[in-house]
């Protein structure tokens, strides 16, 4: 019986997040009869002083290593064509490069997780092919994550992207193909629904059959006021598993409600997920057959205050599941824990110094410290 080793959860951190939103301009490459081409991303490094416990055969191990943080460095190239008779069509291709863990020097991975053609108007939007999720999106969006490192998915030797407050906050919403709709928005409420890639339990050799894409979809309302504003979110996620060796259906089911609130310079942000068939890992399919029924629940929360070019922050979550047994597997009862202290300081509108110190424990991974320091470069 295995569950959450540190193997899969490195496996999983290989397609961990590009997910901060560039809140400044692109760099527009040119225009020509009608389109226009641009190109954003951003280059994070860190450097990552750990100590960790230890855990099974393992020794306590000491490391040092720079890496990439929750997001890898990435590049996304826009061409948008011209309005015509109200539709607005453009393409968005993602390229993702990752800063190696200690066992992988020069292999650069390269990955692309977006490769996307959207049509805006009146209507909404309609975005197909491959890009983010929707079920969990919004939760995602946490302060500390986005411009630091989080959850060291793979121990002392993490490699690739690492893991922000997946499996102590919210689950993975992932890179997958897709078909999604969203709408305008009406007075600052707006909704999406999406059609995306199922997903088959990892490590699971016999046959497998899942003849329905995957559901997901969310609600936001956004509401503005004179010294700040407040966020609510709330989704759901759906998918039906036939195991077709062992005449065995179960789902991969959840919800989730959240909300961010600023007022002047101080932020809170709280969120809530529970699921059914998704571990305590937070990451779809990775748990392989031993999740099947598993129920399992995120949170956390997060307090923020910004002082002119800084913001310092603070923020706690956790994950846990339930032990299960059914007749294909059995997962054991997970709680990890992951609280986190950090602080970042833009130089420039586009260069940020980052600050972060991490307690993290776990039922199925070994307990660290982390001290961390880096920079993030967006453009």
């Amino acid at each position: 019986m295995k569950k959450l080793t540190p193997h899969h959860l490195a496996v999983a951190m290989i397609s961990t997040i590009g997910l901060t939103q560039m809140t400044h301009a692109a760099v527009v490459l040119g225009t020509v009869q009608g389109y226009e081409a641009s190109v954003s991303g951003s280059i994070p490094v860190f450097l990552v002083l750990s100590d960790h416990d230890a855990f099974a055969a393992n020794s306590d191990e000491q490391a040092a290593r720079i890496q990439s943080g929750f997001n890898p460095a990435n590049v996304t190239f826009h061409v948008k064509a011209s309005t015509t008779d109200g539709l607005t069509v453009s393409a968005h291709v993602q390229y993702d490069t990752h800063l190696q863990g200690s066992g992988t020097q020069n292999s650069g991975l390269l990955e692309s997780r977006v490769a996307e053609i959207r049509l805006d108007g009146a209507f909404g939007s309609v975005s197909l092919g491959k890009g983010f999720g929707i079920f969990n999106s919004s939760a995602i969006g946490d302060v500390g994550s986005g411009l630091g490192v989080g959850w060291l998915g793979g121990g002392a030797d993490t490699a690739n992207a690492t893991g922000g407050h997946i499996g102590t906050g919210y689950v993975y919403a992932n890179f997958n193909p897709h078909i999604i709709y969203a709408s305008p928005d009406f007075n600052g409420f707006n909704w999406k629904v999406g059609a995306i890639n199922p997903e088959d339990p990892a490590g699971y050799t016999k046959k497998v059959e899942t003849n329905m894409p995957r559901l997901e979809g969310q609600m936001n309302y956004l509401v503005d006021y004179s010294h700040g504003e407040l966020a609510l979110w709330s989704g759901f996620m759906y998918q039906g598993i036939h195991l077709k060796s062992d005449n065995y259906d179960y789902t991969l089911s959840g919800i989730d409600v959240g909300m961010h609130l600023k007022v002047d310079a101080l932020g809170v942000r709280l969120a809530y997920t529970d699921t059914k068939g998704i571990g305590a890992d937070g990451l779809y399919g990775f748990g392989g057959i031993n999740d099947a029924e598993v129920k399992a629940s995120q949170w956390y929360g997060e307090l923020t205050y910004v002082q002119g070019k800084t913001t310092i922050g603070a923020s706690y979550g956790e994950g846990q599941q339930d032990a299960t047994t059914t007749p294909v597997g059995a997962a054991l009862a997970v709680t990890n824990k992951l609280g986190m202290v950090f602080v970042h300081h833009k130089l420039t509108p586009a260069f940020t110094v980052v600050g972060e110190l991490q307690d993290y424990s776990s039922d199925a991974q070994a307990a660290y410290n982390a001290y961390i320091v880096g920079a993030q470069f967006d453009f």
